[in-house]
């Protein structure tokens, strides 16, 4: 990923730019148009999504904390020991 292929959309939803041809998802525009609308200091909201990191990030002493979408799906479940 490089900035040159990054699809630049406007609050409305609009894309303004897509060099990749690739549109944009729904959702992530929901949140991070959120996020922009709230930050007005922000210039940049973005996220990805590494395997790697998605399954170590939530796991601390305390075990597998509520903190993504990936670590949300085993909340209300009993714990393993």
């Amino acid at each position: 990923m490089t900035a040159s292929n990054l699809v630049t959309v406007d609050l409305d939803g609009k894309v303004v730019d897509d060099p990749m041809g690739l549109g944009i998802n729904p959702a992530g525009f929901t949140i991070h148009s959120a996020i922009h609308a709230a930050r007005t200091d922000a210039m940049c909201v973005l996220h990805t999504h590494n395997r790697r990191r998605r399954l170590r990030s939530p796991v601390q002493k305390q075990g597998l904390l509520p903190l993504n979408q990936w670590s949300l799906q085993f909340t209300d479940r009993p714990r393993l020991s």
